[in-house]
């Protein structure tokens, strides 16, 4: 007989004798008792040999704490095939997601971590499974997965930990962001600012990953409505229209750097591109401002056109060297993300754009110095006109 077919014939034999006592002895027929049961482990056989189930799940954690992640992964799947409603069941879920979790396949994590909350909801591991599945959506821009097992999060666990609150808050407000809700997704963001601000968790230095994830979606916030204000058609105070701007551009940025913080490759290209971003759409926004009446030669166009490349070419400058810093961080940590793709094509394009502004400086009969004392004229202008008088040339 072969060793498989002798393997096979141990398993029946194993479970045929599953409720007797060990070495097959059978009670005396008149001894007026009933046969002691015996419980024993429920034992897998393989071409290899046979293990229990606890020892099945003792070697996957063995792979999962010796580095083989996905051995380990492939170990915790195998226990839950074999027992999908046993004891060990929840725990080979989890542990499943957090061995391809570092191996690296974030989406085969959520698809452990989903069924452990969704089929066993009580277990005290759903807690931990849940808040995994929104750091991962979140980590993976699926915005509306990640705001519904937030959802599920706070519903569930209302006496939520500070870091657990964070995570749930972001997660629920960026899907609320991709959404176009601002106003929800602003509640939420001030939650989790609240919580940082009590439990004084944004010390100077680094910041938890967490953290980064709730100041990601702060930067989102501020930058939509920063983008939200045109300049064509000419808002009645070009002005004020342009400080409010530039203010929200400036709060964006400083979120986006708090992001940064947790030193985290992925979020940090996330928010490098979207600083560079900032700066690129404000210069093409400035300059799609309608030429003024008063431009009403040749020559008063040519000038209004130069002062406005002149005095906002510094935006194309500063967009360019924070996709130059992205990028330099990408290739130092070896992210490779959809974000430092985005930061590639748009230094390019920033590039042109540069090269652009300079040649169309440069066909302008008028030399920059010229350009910057007519600039220097008009804000002397307009410092006596007072300060609600907006500039024509694009001043304020």
């Amino acid at each position: 007989m072969s060793s498989w077919s002798n393997a096979l014939a141990t398993a029946v034999v194993v479970s045929v004798l599953g409720g007797c006592a060990a070495g097959g002895a059978q009670p005396a027929k008149n001894a007026g008792l009933e046969p002691e049961r015996v419980t024993l482990p429920r034992t897998v056989i393989t071409p290899h040999g046979g293990a229990t189930v606890d020892e099945l799940y003792q070697a996957a954690t063995a792979d999962l704490l010796a580095g083989r992640f996905e051995r380990a992964a492939q170990g915790f799947d195998r226990l839950y095939a074999i027992e999908p409603q046993g004891r060990l069941a929840p725990h080979a879920l989890l542990q499943a997601g957090s061995a391809l979790d570092q191996a690296g396949k974030l989406e085969e994590a959520v698809a452990r971590y989903e069924p452990l909350t969704q089929r066993f909801p009580q277990h005290e591991l759903a807690r931990e499974a849940l808040l995994r599945s929104v750091r991962l959506l979140a980590f993976l821009e699926d915005w509306r997965r990640a705001g519904a097992q937030a959802d599920v999060l706070l519903s569930r666990y209302p006496n939520l930990g500070s870091y657990e609150s964070i995570v749930a808050y972001s997660g629920k407000a960026l899907a609320l962001i991709d959404a176009g809700d601002l106003d929800a997704a602003s509640r939420y963001v001030e939650r989790g600012r609240t919580v940082i601000d009590e439990r004084r968790l944004d010390a100077a230095g680094r910041v938890s990953r967490d953290l980064a994830q709730l100041y990601f979606a702060l930067g989102e916030l501020r930058r939509i409505r920063a983008e939200r204000i045109r300049f064509n058609p000419l808002p009645e105070n070009f002005g004020v229209a342009l400080e409010e701007r530039c203010q929200l551009l400036l709060d964006s940025q400083s979120a986006y750097s708090d992001t940064m913080r947790a030193y985290d490759a992925h979020w940090s290209a996330m928010a490098g591109y979207r600083v560079g971003e900032l700066y690129q759409k404000l210069h093409e926004d400035l300059m799609a401002v309608p030429t003024p009446q008063l431009a009403n030669t040749e020559k008063r166009r040519q000038l209004f056109e130069g002062a406005m490349r002149f005095r906002y070419s510094v935006l194309l400058t500063k967009a360019l060297t924070m996709m130059e810093h992205t990028l330099n961080m990408a290739k130092r940590t070896g992210e490779r993300s959809q974000w430092v793709q985005k930061a590639e094509e748009a230094r390019e394009k920033i590039d042109r754009a540069v090269r652009a502004e300079n040649a169309a400086l440069d066909r302008l009969p008028y030399t920059r110095a010229e350009l910057q004392a007519a600039l220097d004229e008009l804000g002397r202008q307009k410092r006596k006109a007072g300060p609600t008088t907006g500039a024509a040339a694009g001043g304020g």
